[in-house]
């Protein structure tokens, strides 16, 4: 069975590799960035090795158990897209206690499961301190995966009913999202607050210590233990690894056996109602049908919820930023540069825009079914992208504006945000029609595969970015300028609005005459499950 699975899983990527070439590019280059971050890892283990070896062994445990924290929380997340769920084998004949090993195994050697174990070997570096520690590490790496991954299973089995509900799925994932993009935020504020105490050096054996305890560092503890010559400490520490693991075991089957006689089922958001305002507002005709759907999927489809939320955090967090780092005595103070940081969001509206067409999925068939022209989808998407995307830039650069104290400067940054996401946009609906980009599908998980866009997004913004900036040079120049000479905002403004819609209506042409001819190859990448 063990064997079974894992042949299972890794037919199930072979198959997706072999119908879908970027996938390969994908993986290829998320492989390459996977080793810089071990190479990074087994760099700063050296040097604490060489520089610090006590401040080493303290180190490896904290982020021993800060892996084991990833996998059990990133659980609730990958689940969702889980080909080996339980649900899937409800209907033959196993049982819970022949599954369980295969589907831990096969846990384990994922991607993620290879990169853990890799960075556990990379881990003996440190604990070559001591040798007793470097040979217990060594053997207690299966007890740490075994911990990582059926950990992982149990929370997950553990939420399964309560993330059933798209609504609250939704939410989870959203809230998670917004978490992880204000990490840095959050670490930056847990540095200072950490640099506030009297010696914070003093900290890290304590962090360390209580971690060893706990069933997420214990596995890890056991090593530091031996490494300090404290054998009982090791002896108890290893009954709480073992402890910990033989729990999740059998809270794992026994989950796992109540989800083969009980299948979980995803369950929907509830009633959809008509738009009302929003049908009367828009155009009676495909560009208002398109739009309007734009609209409803800006609040319904978390996907879309995340691209709004971020457009709106992104410059947030950089503002945020700038005031925690830019601090002067007891007060805060902005520069006048601040003014431009909403036209950040040039960039993520090119990708949004550029994925328009990849968060379709398959429905986009019925764009081609009903003969809706290429111009009508580019102008529809575009219009009903911008109806939400230029209030939220406006108060952006009115905020922004107001918190650096240069209300004389609403122009320019108006001008450098609305030139450059206008420009992003009109080249981002182009580029999309032949760059469509890989978005998960409606029901499935925002973070799955594809929630980036994939490769074709990754190259995709190596076209929209250079442009955007030429096209959007002019306005971004002046508002710049401004900064010196106020009234020259007002000449970024009318550059915004002329370069800006220029670009728009190019690539609503340019990028409508593509889609007429390439329907059908449009449909097959984003519908593809591979």
């Amino acid at each position: 069975m063990v064997a079974l699975l894992v042949g299972l899983r890794w037919k199930q990527l072979g198959h997706q590799l072999a119908r879908n070439p970027w996938m390969i590019v994908s993986l290829v280059v998320s492989g390459l960035i996977a080793l810089g971050l071990l190479a990074t890892l087994a760099g700063g283990l050296v040097a604490l090795r060489v520089a610090a070896p006590d401040a080493a062994v303290r180190t490896l445990v904290v982020v021993g158990a800060a892996v084991v924290l990833v996998w059990w929380i990133g659980s609730i997340v990958v689940s969702v897209d889980d080909s080996l769920a339980p649900e899937r084998f409800a209907l033959l004949p196993v049982t819970a206690r022949s599954l369980l090993p295969g589907l831990v195994v096969a846990g384990a050697t994922t991607i993620g499961g290879i990169g853990t174990t890799a960075a556990l070997l990379l881990m003996l570096v440190g604990w070559s301190v001591s040798p007793l520690a470097l040979v217990s590490a060594a053997v207690l790496i299966p007890l740490a995966l075994a911990t990582c991954v059926l950990g992982a299973r149990v929370v997950s089995g553990l939420l399964a009913g309560w993330l059933a509900g798209r609504r609250m799925r939704d939410l989870v994932i959203t809230v998670g999202v917004l978490v992880v993009a204000c990490s840095g935020l959050l670490i930056n504020l847990m540095i200072r607050a950490f640099a506030q105490l009297g010696d914070p050096a003093a900290l890290l054996p304590a962090i360390a210590d209580a971690a060893g305890w706990t069933p997420l560092g214990a596995v890890f503890g056991v090593s530091a233990s031996l490494a300090t010559g404290d054998l009982t400490g090791a002896g108890l520490r290893l009954l709480v690894a073992l402890a910990t693991v033989a729990g999740l075991w059998f809270a794992a089957r026994g989950l796992l056996a109540a989800r083969l006689v009980a299948p979980i089922q995803s369950r929907g958001g509830g009633r959809v109602r008509s738009g009302g305002l929003l049908d009367r507002i828009l155009p009676a005709s495909a560009v208002g049908a398109i739009a309007a759907r734009t609209l409803r999927y800006a609040r319904r489809d978390p996907r879309q919820v995340i691209n709004t939320a971020m457009m709106l955090l992104l410059p947030a967090l950089l503002i945020g930023m700038t005031l925690m780092n830019g601090r002067g005595g007891d007060s805060f103070t902005l520069g006048p540069a601040t003014i431009l940081i909403p036209a950040i969001n040039a960039l993520i509206i090119g990708t949004i825009v550029q994925m328009g067409i990849a968060y379709d999925n398959d429905a986009i068939a019925l764009h081609i079914h009903t003969g809706v022209p290429g111009r009508a989808d580019r102008a529809g998407r575009v219009l009903g992208f911008g109806i939400i995307a230029v209030p939220v830039t406006i108060v952006l650069c009115v905020a922004a504006s107001l918190l650096a104290r240069r209300a004389d400067l609403i122009p320019a940054s108006l001008g450098a945000a609305l030139g450059l996401g206008a420009a992003a946009a009109g080249v981002g609906i182009w580029v999309g029609t032949f760059l469509p980009g890989r978005a998960p599908a409606p029901e499935a998980n925002p973070l799955g595969r594809g929630s980036s866009g994939g490769v074709q997004s990754m190259f995709a913004m190596i076209i929209i970015a250079p442009l955007s900036l030429l096209i959007g040079g002019t306005a971004f120049g002046l508002a710049i300028a401004a900064i010196w000479t106020p009234w020259l905002g007002w000449l970024s403004l009318v550059s915004a609005v002329l370069f800006g819609g220029l670009a728009i209506w190019a690539g609503t042409v340019l990028g409508g005459r593509i889609l007429d001819r390439r329907w059908p190859e449009v449909l097959a990448e984003v519908a593809s499950e591979a």
